[in-house]
């Protein structure tokens, strides 16, 4: 059996916003206490966050309780940004088997936190889950986390997002930490994930002919420039949205799918450019026959590749009705991607109906692409537990 509520409480001093936020949240689920408690607060809520979590343990009465601030909170209802306010999903959940851990020094080593992690996840994970995990981002080292979690878990999915807000801060139990990763295991339970990175290809798929580190010298034996370029002004208003947008590159995950779409890649920013040689760096390291199709972003592409991710989920749920879930977003987001309050959750509801949800804005995101796990910026990240 599954009963799942949320509740969002907003305006009130933090202490009172989480009480009124976890009453809510219970009344919603029906359930008389839960297993798994996921709370997001905004990073004022800083001084009562104590006061917060008693709160929250005195109505939920969850063994699990987990969560970080964000420059903004969300539930299925709305979104709220610049206002103190405090999210929170309450689970309780038969088939879930949930492992709690909290990794109080982050900055002591991404190679030592994998292993800390894993050590405290792997007998939950065993049969497969997926790990999710609320990094402080101070000291946080994806390239080495991520490795490392591969290298100790296998191929298991990790979502969540990185705390955000001022100041930052993550949630365990009952008090609040700075630098540290908190984070749970769950399985019993396979979620759907949705990743939308907030882009649209343009131009076309070449294979990078020459490249240094994480400089890409020649697309398809032409300076990389010039292939941006014909990029840019071969789609419609290209020019014009280039210049009010970002221009990033798009790295396929797998080299052997034919034919890449759009979920294919992994979205990179550009980090510089030389005229005179025409190369073109990018924010991660590329390779010598690595795929690569460069992609726009703004309001217009975000909210696009948005609407595919959330059918491409539908899709997966084949039917099924979403129990609860989570969203991480980019802070980058928001109204200030889109110009209109409540724009993503108002999107989900028309794709998946309302169901009990809970997120908050952060600063970046991790979710699998493909079958390996990433670090991401100005994306959208849904975790749906079918009911």
């Amino acid at each position: 059996m599954t009963a799942a509520g949320s509740g969002l409480a907003v305006g009130a001093a933090p202490a009172d916003a989480a009480l009124e936020a976890s009453l809510d949240a219970m009344a919603a689920s029906g359930a008389d206490h839960a297993d798994v408690v996921l709370v997001f607060v905004t990073g004022d809520a800083y001084p009562a966050a104590h006061e917060m979590l008693h709160a929250v343990r005195r109505v939920t009465g969850a063994r699990v309780v987990v969560g970080a601030s964000g420059a903004g909170v969300l539930s299925e209802r709305r979104e709220v940004e610049g206002e103190t306010a405090v999210s929170v999903l309450a689970v309780r959940d038969d088939r879930l088997v949930t492992t709690p851990f909290l990794v109080p020094d982050q900055a002591a080593g991404g190679a030592d936190v994998a292993r800390a992690v894993a050590a405290q996840a792997s007998a939950t994970l065993a049969e497969g889950g997926c790990l999710l995990l609320l990094p402080d981002v101070a000291g946080f080292e994806p390239s080495t986390l991520l490795g490392g979690l591969d290298d100790e878990l296998g191929a298991v999915p990790v979502v969540g997002a990185l705390a955000a807000g001022n100041p930052t801060f993550e949630l365990y139990a009952t008090d609040a930490a700075r630098g540290a990763l908190p984070g749970v295991a769950l399985s019993g339970a396979r979620p759907v994930i949705g990743v939308a990175q907030g882009c649209t290809p343009i131009g076309q798929p070449y294979v990078i002919t020459r490249a240094d580190g994480n400089v890409v010298l020649e697309i398809g034996s032409r300076p990389a420039m010039a292939v941006l370029r014909d990029a840019v002004t071969s789609t419609p208003g290209g020019p014009q949205r280039a210049q009010r947008a970002g221009i990033f590159a798009g790295l396929a995950v797998d080299p052997a799918k034919s034919p890449l779409e759009r979920g294919d890649f992994l979205v990179r920013n550009l980090v510089g450019a030389d005229q005179s040689t025409g190369a073109i760096a990018v924010g991660d390291a590329v390779r010598v026959g690595q795929t690569i199709q460069f992609q726009l972003r703004d309001a217009d592409a975000s909210r696009e590749d948005l609407e595919l991710t959330l059918a491409g989920v539908a899709r997966a749920l084949d039917g099924r009705r979403p129990a609860f879930g989570c969203y991480f977003d980019c802070a980058g987001r928001g109204q200030g991607l889109y110009g209109v309050p409540d724009h993503d959750v108002t999107l989900i509801r028309k794709h998946l109906g309302a169901f009990p949800l809970a997120g908050f804005f952060g600063n970046g995101e991790l979710a699998p692409v493909g079958r390996r796990n990433f670090f991401h910026t100005y994306t959208g990240v849904l975790v749906v537990f079918p009911a």
